[in-house]
């Protein structure tokens, strides 16, 4: 092994160890994690809603609610899941935007919080991920 390759080892080594880890959400909360190649996440939040005209309190749509923190992944978003409940189903209802920039093909996006307490979204793809490998899989960000 040469030298150069053991120092970019290293490198990632010790880039992993002083990034925080993705753990599960804490009890009685969904995330959504973010991930953008750019790396820039400055006034990026996520939209929430209930049901159709029943946003969360103290979210609109010029003040999203922005991030609750950073992980290896990129930036994540911390919510109650009783926020969620109607009846037999948990419904999150969300828009991940920058002003009137809609990530995820600008749609209306949901998933069952009771079935997944996580999800990773890729700047750029619609899909929602229930996991933050699958996420990455295709996912190579060039430089």
């Amino acid at each position: 092994m040469s030298l150069r390759s053991s120092l970019l080892k290293a490198i990632a080594v010790i880039a992993l160890a002083i990034s925080p880890a993705i753990a599960a959400p804490p009890d009685g909360k969904i995330e959504i994690n973010y991930h953008r190649c750019d790396g820039n996440y400055v006034k990026w939040g996520v939209h929430l809603w209930k049901s159709p005209n029943m946003p969360l309190p103290d979210i609109e749509w010029p003040n999203p609610m922005m991030p609750t923190g950073t992980n290896d992944f990129g930036v994540y978003w911390h919510v109650d899941l009783e926020e969620f409940n109607t009846g037999s189903k948990s419904q999150v209802n969300y828009i991940i935007h920058k002003g009137d920039i809609k990530e995820q093909g600008a749609k209306d996006m949901a998933f069952d919080g009771r079935a997944h307490k996580a999800i990773w979204v890729v700047t750029g793809d619609r899909t929602i991920y229930f996991s933050k490998e699958e996420a990455l899989k295709d996912h190579v960000c060039k430089k």
